[in-house]
């Protein structure tokens, strides 16, 4: 299959690692073997490559083996941790070499950044034919064909053309991931295997942002998605079965309908070989279409039914939580008001809580040929549920990068573990905690330990910066550390609290409960990128969440501000638009947009004005006016001076005498 040249380097490859030239004998990999750290970038590289190949050789038993490489630090990215002692350096070169680094990062690591992009966070969802023709059906909830979702806030990946699906939005089969007898993935999804192919979020539904540069829209690896309304998306399933599924009648004719939108497509049209015929999908062949097509035709009218009750049971969640101050006059809304940002804690108690309610068996087949449906959604929403929270905990989508840095995750550092954090995020995407992919979150944790953050794209005053450097060391630095574990109360901070206090003591129990079915397999293992065997599933306590439930234990964190340019708005709750409108509290408007991808670079934010509003809509197709008043989305914290090590640190930057300073402390703030 290949030439002796490019045996050669796989070989030389293999041996400059350190690892054993087993394929010819063994096609199966010991999970400990890693490439090592300390080898030369060339060999890295050349290592990823070889191994990839190699994969294909030996049954893609390597397919996965390349991961989670560090970080080859590029001298010129590195310069910006000391400014004042490079200040002969352009902007220009810093950001090149820093672009640099990120490029090399996923280079080193391709099924990382593949898998955090775009693979499925579990192993159920919505069958992959019924999402790609749902705009067929109803173009009216989910936008045209060529639309690619795009009106939630999704977007193609324009590296990678051929995939049929928009960036973040991930494709698995309800077999599984395809494993070795270690339990090594071998790739996505293995089409030897019955099983139907499912749709899911991915973490890049969330975590790839884009910035409109001069050149044209940038897609930033790790940062947020500004423009994604997940609630939209998920309040779009709820429409469609109002309209389409809401009875027998109504769910048998939109299966007829939908077979004959299926059969109409062309061949290749839901598996195009260019994209699925890559080494992550084993077995592949022409027949996969056929076959996936067949599956779906014949149970069409189930998997509808199906789907229909799974929304409704999601419905009942909803309208348990308008019991809150989502029922109130100044309610932050639901589907269309939640662009960049979400309640993860809060709806997912209320997920939970229709979880724990639900009958045995619910919404699967009976021996009578039709559903179980036994849920009693009135007598579940008159239930009393000491679980709830009274009010709205909105919290912006924030940027995941560098986690190596941080100590803690989440906005309330309730998590310590990279893992456990993105099992909380997964939760509440797969819903049934068994269906989650585990090698998914291990894999992405791996990635996200190392993955650079994205440099400022646009031009820096260095001058400025290095003047605003000194400010930033005097006044931020010391709470916005690395690894910093402190919790800042309101007293310290004075931000919105409804996050912090989301959980009662009831509440934690759900939520523990929770993450502990979701880490299903008492043996799953993972290697962490500094070389600790973990079996995460076996951790309990404040290992996997700390309980936040008493008032002196509630507050939020200090995250590291690096790529801060990419994390606006500020705050947990997002309700501060620009770096400027942090520094300066009193100019903080009430209401702001968010939405667009455009940027004010003076300032430091997406673009934020009202006034522009007709200058982004046609670009911002989930544009929506953020306002302050409303629970959960106070701007307040943050704004007052603060002593810290006995020493006063400047949050306010208000008032002309201030005016140099504060443009120097934002033109350093680009370059973090």
């Amino acid at each position: 299959m290949y030439t002796r040249h490019a045996g050669i380097l796989i070989l030389d490859a293999l041996s400059r690692a350190g690892i054993p030239k087993i394929c010819p004998i063994k096609p199966s990999v010991p999970r400990k073997l890693r490439p090592r750290s300390g080898m030369p970038s060339q060999y890295r590289e050349r290592l990823s490559f070889a191994l990839r190949s190699l994969g294909l050789a030996c049954g893609a038993s390597l397919w996965i083996f390349a991961s989670h490489g560090p970080a080859a630090a590029s001298p010129a990215c590195s310069s910006r941790d000391d400014l004042s002692a490079n200040s002969t350096i352009t902007w220009t070169d810093i950001r090149a070499g820093c672009d640099a680094e990120r490029t090399t990062y996923r280079k080193q690591n391709p099924i990382g950044s593949s898998w955090f992009m775009n693979a499925g966070n579990g192993f159920t969802g919505v069958p992959y034919l019924l999402q790609r023709v749902l705009p067929d059906l109803a173009p009216e909830i989910w936008g045209r064909n060529d639309e690619n979702f795009g009106r939630f806030g999704f977007f193609s990946d324009p590296e990678d053309k051929s995939r049929p699906l928009p960036l973040g939005l991930g494709i698995a089969s309800a077999a599984g991931r395809p494993l070795d007898a270690d339990g090594n993935p071998l790739g996505e999804i293995d089409f030897a295997k019955p099983g139907l192919d499912v749709v899911t979020l991915a973490c890049g539904a969330c975590h790839v942002g884009q910035v409109q540069t001069p050149d044209g829209p940038v897609v930033v690896e790790g940062a947020p998605n500004t423009k994604m309304d997940v609630r939209k998306w998920r309040d779009a399933y709820s429409r469609t079965v109002a309209a389409y599924l809401s009875t027998p009648e109504k769910i048998k004719a939109s299966a007829e309908r939908l077979a004959a939108i299926i059969d109409a497509k062309p061949g290749g049209y839901f598996y195009p070989p260019a994209y699925f015929g890559r080494p992550g999908f084993l077995n592949f062949t022409p027949n996969v279409e056929a076959d996936q097509r067949a599956a779906v035709k014949k149970s069409l009218v189930g998997i509808l039914a199906t789907f229909a009750c799974g929304t409704v049971q999601r419905e009942a969640g909803i309208e348990l939580q308008k019991q809150t101050s989502y029922g109130n006059w100044n309610a932050p809304g639901f589907s269309g008001f939640s662009t960049g940002q979400q309640d993860g804690s809060g709806d997912l108690i209320f997920q939970l809580l229709v979880a724990k309610a639900m009958p045995p068996g619910e919404c699967q087949p009976n021996a009578a040929g039709g559903l179980n449906r036994n849920f009693d959604a009135t007598a579940f929403k008159d239930s009393v549920h000491p679980e709830i929270p009274p009010f709205a905990t909105i919290t912006d989508i924030p940027s995941v990068w560098n986690q190596q840095a941080r100590a803690l995750a989440q906005w309330d550092g309730s998590v310590k573990m990279a893992f456990w954090r993105n099992i909380a995020a997964q939760l509440p995407i797969v819903g049934d905690p068994s269906k989650i992919d585990l090698v998914n979150t291990g894999v992405v944790a791996n990635f996200l330990e190392g993955l650079p953050p994205a440099p400022f794209p646009f031009d820096v005053d260095m001058a400025s910066a290095v003047r605003g450097e000194v400010l930033f060391k005097d006044n931020c630095a010391v709470c916005h550390r690395p690894h910093n574990d402190t919790i800042y109360q309101f007293r310290d901070i004075g931000t919105d609290m409804n996050r912090a206090a989301v959980l009662n003591g009831a509440a934690f129990q759900l939520f523990a409960a929770g993450f502990q079915a979701s880490c299903h397999d008492q043996d799953f293992l993972y290697r962490t990128p500094t070389g600790e065997d973990v079996r995460p599933c076996r951790m309990a306590g404040e290992d996997v969440i700390t309980a936040r439930t008493a008032p002196e234990s509630q507050g939020y964190v200090a995250e590291v501000l690096d790529g801060v340019w990419a994390r606006a708005p500020y705050l947990h709750n997002g309700s501060v638009p620009t770096l400027y409108h942090l520094l300066v509290p009193a100019t903080r408007p009430t209401q702001f947009l968010r939405g667009a991808i455009q940027y004010d670079t003076a300032k430091v934010g997406y673009a934020w004005d009202p006034a522009a509003t007709g200058l982004v809509a046609d670009t911002s197709p989930t544009l929506t006016v953020y306002d302050t008043r409303k629970d959960g989305h106070a701007g307040t914290g943050h704004d007052r001076n603060l002593v810290v090590d006995s020493k006063l640190r400047r949050l306010d930057w208000s008032g002309p005498q201030y005016a140099d300073a504060l443009k120097d402390l934002i033109e350093y703030l680009k370059t973090r």
